[in-house]
């Protein structure tokens, strides 16, 4: 299967206009020519991701988070994300980013976690805006029960919440991975109605400003929040016939826990 049968798989899915604007979602390295005997996913893209590929008998690697993010002005071998590069294009190792496209995208990694956590009448925060996460509503709960649930669903044993524990709790709107650097999306939440914002890499200006509020934040591992994007991804490469072996990363580890 050529590698440009998958990519339009994957940008019929996840199209790259739906990116956010700073994102570098799409085809980082590969010939679309080029004829794919097996495909990696994962989260990030590491040396030992590489080496993995390598062994699994893998030329593709579908990534989460971009390898280049920025332009790079240089090369630098000390960099394990550099390193991962240039050993991947020595291996001739396709590497497709599905970053921020496939976070907004229908059916994507936020509709995703949000289905996961509970979440009903899923929507956009911001209806004109389908890149501006999700609200829901739950059965009725509290700060304090909605933040254990999140930590018993995502396996996450470092989630932290704002507000007074006993709020009662129906709408949730929340952002996977590092949604909590924008003061505006906890005003947004907020604006649509939420009783909660949901994120991960929350700012203290931003904790502060919720707590002098009177508002509900809860702050979920930004890993634990997007490993759901490896069978993800599987399910839509599998869904659309894809026909090599579809193996999901065995090496990508939590950071913070592993």
């Amino acid at each position: 299967m050529k590698l440009k049968e998958i990519v339009g798989i994957i940008e019929a899915f996840a199209p790259l206009a739906g990116q956010a604007e700073y994102d570098n979602s799409g085809l980082l390295y590969g010939d679309l020519e080029g004829e794919i005997k097996g495909i990696l996913i994962t989260l990030d893209t590491n040396p030992e991701v590489v080496s993995e590929a390598i062994a699994r008998g893998c030329n593709l690697i579908v990534e989460h988070h971009p390898t280049v993010f920025t332009p790079l002005r240089s090369i630098d071998l000390s960099l394990p994300a550099h390193r991962a590069l240039c050993t991947a294009i020595a291996n001739e190792i396709a590497v497709y980013s599905a970053h921020t496209s496939v976070d907004f995208a229908p059916g994507g990694l936020n509709d995703a976690l949000a289905a996961r956590l509970g979440l009903t009448e899923i929507a956009p925060i911001d209806p004109s805006d389908p890149a501006s996460g999700r609200i829901g509503t739950v059965s009725e709960t509290t700060i304090q029960a909605f933040a254990r649930h999140v930590a018993d669903v995502l396996g996450d044993r470092h989630v932290a919440s704002v507000g007074d524990p006993c709020r009662p709790v129906r709408r949730v709107a929340l952002i996977n991975g590092g949604g909590g650097g924008d003061v505006g999306a906890l005003f947004a939440a907020r604006k649509a109605g939420a009783d909660i914002f949901v994120t991960s890499e929350l700012k203290y200006h931003i904790v502060r400003l919720a707590k002098d509020s009177d508002y509900g934040i809860i702050c979920f591992g930004h890993y634990d929040s997007e490993i759901g994007f490896v069978d993800l991804m599987a399910d839509v490469l599998i869904r659309n016939g894809v026909s090599v072996p579809i193996l999901k990363s065995e090496r990508c580890l939590n950071p913070y826990n592993d």
